[in-house]
């Protein structure tokens, strides 16, 4: 009998790629049960977005990129890529609603479903772009990971807005739930939940702050200002020590600020009297020294 192959694969690291038919009768536990159930195909979903905005999707190892348009399946590692105001949205196994915005890049690469348990798996890597994503049906919803290149996501029951920076900065928007955000490589999460947002840049340091304002998720796109590391994460514009007016400022070197308004500057000493001409003062300026 044949072996019965799973939708997960070895790179995503979440599951062995073959189940035996034998391995199945024996399982104890509904994880267990789940595998052997889930056997299947590669594909993890479908795009849900009627009009075709120029989306593509390459498979894992493939040259050759498809369109894919309303109701075409998306399947395990392939990568989507969107062009200039190109967008597309999938629905995946569990109901779970993934929107990718304009110039974006995203590796789909595993999603896997059980309907009878609800138990899953999923890892999504979100290179650069604007992202939304709302979940499904999924009870193990702490087993789906969302990477970005400076963070790894923990979602529960959970909706985000992600943006990517082309430098790999990453904003995550909590409208509804929680998220666990580890920071690059670093042991230590941050938390967040509805109405804030956490900021990860390139020096991996995790800020939580309040989320930005989102009021039209169908027209994703990444900020103007999500490079404005200061700006995003709400930091002090005065950070600099300020421009101490013009010619000054703190490192002025005689000890004082030049730029202080409303100081009026010393007065000029007075000039000195002139001196008196010489025949007043001098009784021999003629040379005569005869007393």
């Amino acid at each position: 009998m044949k072996s019965l192959l799973i939708s997960a694969r070895r790179s995503s690291g979440f599951w062995p790629a073959i189940i035996r038919p034998a391995a199945c009768s024996l399982a104890i536990s509904t994880f267990a049960a789940f595998l052997c159930s889930s056997a299947s195909a590669d594909t993890i979903g479908n795009v849900i977005l009627e009009d075709y905005k120029g989306a593509v999707a390459t498979p894992d190892g493939g040259a050759d990129a498809r369109e894919i348009r309303f109701q075409d399946q998306v399947m395990a590692l392939d990568t989507v890529e969107t062009g200039e105001e190109g967008a597309t949205s999938m629905r995946f196994l569990d109901e779970t609603r993934f929107d990718v915005g304009p110039n974006a890049m995203v590796k789909l690469d595993d999603f896997v479903f059980d309907p009878i348990s609800a138990i899953g798996a999923g890892k999504i890597s979100m290179a650069v772009g604007a992202f939304r994503y709302v979940g499904g049906n999924m009870k193990s919803e702490e087993n789906v990971k969302l990477i970005t290149p400076t963070s790894t996501m923990t979602i529960r029951g959970t909706e985000l807005i992600i943006f990517v920076g082309l430098d790999g900065t990453t904003e995550i928007n909590v409208i509804e739930g929680a998220v666990e955000v580890q920071p690059c490589d670093k042991p230590v999460a941050a938390m967040a939940t509805a109405g804030q947002r956490v900021i990860v840049p390139l020096t991996c340091q995790a800020v939580v702050t309040t989320s930005r304002p989102v009021t039209d998720v169908t027209d994703l796109d990444v900020p103007a200002d999500l490079a404005d590391f200061a700006t995003a994460a709400g930091g002090d514009d005065g950070g600099d020590g300020g421009d101490g007016g013009e010619g000054g400022g703190p490192g002025d070197k005689e000890g004082k600020n030049r730029g202080d308004e409303g100081t009026d500057p010393e007065p000029d000493p007075p000039a000195p009297d002139p001196e008196p001409p010489a025949s007043e003062t001098d009784p021999n300026e003629n040379g005569d020294d005869n007393l």
